[in-house]
């Protein structure tokens, strides 16, 4: 199963590094400008493609994404195998994929250097995410199809430490082989987890007829029950954990897409967001985000919520029945207002590939402004997206495959 995923996986990862002739070796000989260790610096985690095919991620600080050229080489804090990103607080967390099940932190020190400050490497599988809680502690999830279980974690961000974990029966969630992880939030009383069905051995979606996701108790972590949605299809998709999302109000808002684009080998509903009203536990009757009504059939896998019911979105710019499978592709950024129900692209910014990975992890919203590395032919660049005018300025090149994380600290 873990062979097959990985496969699925690269076959994204692979496409994406196409675009780029961008193939470097890093080594602690190698040496570069001094990386940037003063205050409100962003922070970039860099791929980079070895001559073996494999990948290390180099996390490095910068003063200005807007001008010259980013790179990595010489510097930053490096991780071998295949990690993804969270920023929460003032901390960034590297997770591993694969044969890889640690957790490991990153901060700044007193000198405004970053560095390694803690981690975990004990859990069964994989984590597929990590989130922060309301009451300040992470939490993690373990969600794999070869296994019988589901796992959720609270660690404690200072130490990286384990406070408390539960388990739960996957039979609890569905009789069907191949519940998927695609989203959690957590949210009151309660931790919502989304899933989709797919088969451990093809990876093909039979079943795309409802909506479903598992709530749980917080801080307990106890498992209360399922609750479904019929009007849509499943919710989210591989890779990209965007399937939920929270307002500040505490609403809850979960995406459908069935997109073949991120993993769906059939889809039989309309796209569409549904919500969760803050406090409850069952889906809201009276609202639907229907997308065929306002994009004319192009749908999204990526969500991030900004503030003030608006949300950065990747918007598929290519009917489901035209999409390339697992391409995560021709990808366009909008602003969609969920109370209004509207969609604004950003027509600044070129239509691009995705990496089929967690769009909040990979973008940077800060002071109005979303960041976003976008592949041009060769080259990526910077694109800074104004929220409030819908218009993009293009910045810095970027020298790397490809960016797994873009934060600010």
């Amino acid at each position: 199963m873990k062979q097959l995923f990985k496969l699925r996986f690269l076959i994204l990862i692979l496409l994406f590094a196409g675009m780029s002739q961008v193939i470097i070796s890093c080594s602690d000989e190698e040496t570069g400008e001094d990386e940037y260790v003063g205050e409100d610096a962003f922070v970039l985690s860099l791929a980079y493609q070895g001559t073996d095919g494999n990948f290390t991620y180099y996390t490095v600080q910068f003063d200005d994404v807007m001008n010259g050229s980013l790179s990595a080489i010489g510097k930053g804090i490096d991780h071998l195998g295949y990690y993804t990103f969270n920023q929460v607080d003032n901390k960034i967390y590297a997770t591993g994929g694969f044969e890889l099940t640690d957790i490991i932190a990153m901060k700044k020190n007193t000198a405004g250097e970053l560095e390694e400050s803690g981690g975990v490497s004990s859990f069964s599988n994989s984590l597929n995410d990590v989130i922060k809680g309301e009451d300040g502690s992470l939490v993690a999830i373990e969600m794999s199809n070869s296994s019988d279980v589901v796992s959720l974690h609270r660690i404690n961000p200072e130490t990286v430490s384990v406070q408390d974990s539960k388990t739960t029966a996957v039979s609890n969630l569905t009789d069907l082989t191949g519940p998927s992880y695609s989203g959690m939030v957590q949210a009151g009383n309660y931790l919502f987890v989304s899933f989709y069905i797919s088969d451990p051995a093809t990876f093909a979606t039979g079943y795309t007829d409802k909506a479903q996701l598992a709530v749980f108790t917080y801080p307990g972590l106890e498992f209360v029950k399922v609750i479904e949605d019929d009007r849509t299809g499943p919710i989210g998709g591989f890779g990209t954990s965007s399937g939920l999302i929270k307002d500040n109000s505490g609403n809850v808002y979960a995406l459908s897409h069935s997109n073949p684009a991120n993993g769906y080998s059939q889809f039989t509903k309309e796209a569409a967001i549904l919500k969760i009203n803050s406090g409850e536990t069952t889906f809201d009757q009276s609202y639907l985000f229907d997308f065929n009504s306002v994009t004319g059939g192009k749908t999204t896998a990526h969500l991030v919520y900004l503030e003030g019911n608006k949300v950065f979105a990747e918007i598929n710019m290519q009917d489901r029945s035209e999409q390339g499978a697992w391409s995560d592709s021709p990808l366009k950024p909008a602003i969609l207002d969920l109370q209004a129900q509207t969609v604004k692209y950003i027509d600044d910014v070129p239509e691009h590939s995705g990496l089929g990975r967690k769009l909040a992890a990979t973008s940077l919203y800060d002071n109005g402004y979303v960041y976003l590395v976008v592949p041009e032919d060769i080259n990526s660049y910077v694109y800074r997206i104004n929220t409030k005018d819908y218009s993009a300025t293009k910045g810095a090149v970027v020298e790397a495959n490809f960016t797994a994380g873009f934060f600010k600290l």
